[in-house]
């Protein structure tokens, strides 16, 4: 069945912080983000045009710091939609509330004033200290990194506003809270960044990123490889352990309840009863996620026909594949397809090396 053709988003505008101390994997993190988006945009039809934009804001004064070797383009008079904090470099607390300081006498009233429009932040690891001193964290959630958490706080009370202090959310490693994202290390950029994305009119191509960039725990168990063994190793487990792995092993195979039973040595009734408790589903319902996360790989990343897709995860029958894939995955196969492709079209594969709005070979 043919599926309708999602129509590209506008241009959407993001500005990113720089300056002396700047934290550049924080900053790169986040342009890469936006680099995928633009990669998988110029994939389908009509993308020959980037559909991310984003310059470097810099300090009058610190031009001279020279931001991460990804160039940025410029926007003219065009709006923000997205302003990104990176964080800063730095030993003390002290330090970050000088820095915090001078970065608000400059960009403070752009902060507030975008943010009023219904623009997004991202406050990336110690980066909340300045919405903490333009008093644009008082009385919200936010992930803080903890070696910072007391300065940033203290700030945030310190700033005048009228409202409760930042509600310090200790094991969060992101948080978003209306249109703030904050983070507390690191290694969180990429999720935080994907997130916020995602809440854009660039939504589904967020989403599509998300898939091949952030940790998928299904997916890695789905995926193919040499290896026989989905979890890498051998794991002393016990019945449901054991169940789970037999249905892993074996989920491209018809499903047998007795089967599996006797693979964890347990009966039917008994595994059923346990992996509901546990699991809080049946071992079928389980192979199904397993089996539909393998056809979302495959539909993102290979030519296979829909058919095809369902031979490939266990399904005989293609409409019964269909159902259950509407069932766990919201869509039908081909919108999905459509909607989060990770490769380009055959034509483009077989004929052109590179793509609009990429930096080389798809």
């Amino acid at each position: 069945m043919p599926t309708a053709k999602t129509a590209l988003p506008s241009c959407l505008n993001v500005g990113i912080l720089w300056g002396h101390g700047s934290i550049a994997s924080t900053a790169a993190a986040a342009v890469d983000a936006l680099r995928a988006m633009n990669m998988l945009a110029a994939m389908r039809p009509g993308g020959a045009q980037p559909v991310v934009r984003w310059l470097w804001l810099q300090m009058p004064h610190e031009r001279d710091a020279t931001p991460p070797p990804v160039p940025g383009a410029e926007l003219g008079s065009e709006p923000l939609d997205v302003v990104v904090i990176p964080g800063w470099l730095v030993p003390t607390g002290p330090q970050l509330r000088e820095i915090s300081r001078r970065y608000s006498e400059h960009f403070g009233a752009m902060l507030q004033g975008h943010l009023q429009r219904g623009g997004l932040v991202a406050a990336l690891f110690n980066g909340s200290s300045l919405l903490a001193h333009c008093g644009l964290l008082a009385g919200r959630k936010a992930a803080l990194p903890w070696v910072f958490a007391p300065s940033i706080v203290l700030q945030s009370s310190e700033s005048g506003a009228r409202t409760a202090d930042v509600a310090w959310q200790r094991e969060r490693t992101w948080q978003r809270d209306g249109a703030l994202w904050t983070t507390a290390s690191l290694q969180d950029t990429l999720a935080a960044m994907l997130d916020l994305l995602a809440q854009t009119p660039a939504a589904e191509l967020a989403q599509a990123a998300s898939h091949a960039l952030l940790f998928d725990p299904q997916r890695q168990l789905t995926a193919t490889t040499a290896m026989e063994t989905p979890t890498g190793h051998p794991l002393a487990a016990g019945a449901l352990e054991q169940a789970r792995r037999w249905l892993q092993d074996h989920r491209n195979e018809p499903y047998s309840l007795q089967a599996t039973a006797r693979a964890a040595a347990t009966s039917p009734r008994t595994l059923l009863r346990w992996f509901a408790q546990v699991h809080g589903e049946t071992p079928q319902d389980y192979l199904h996620r397993l089996r539909i996360a393998q056809a979302q790989a495959l539909l993102q990343t290979t030519y296979l026909t829909v058919d095809d897709v369902a031979q490939q995860c266990g399904y005989n029958d293609t409409g019964s594949f269909r159902k259950v894939f509407t069932r766990v995955a919201g869509v039908t196969p081909g919108a999905y397809r459509q909607r989060f492709k990770l490769r380009t079209s055959r034509k483009q594969w077989l004929g052109r090396q590179g793509l609009p709005g990429t930096d080389g070979p798809v």
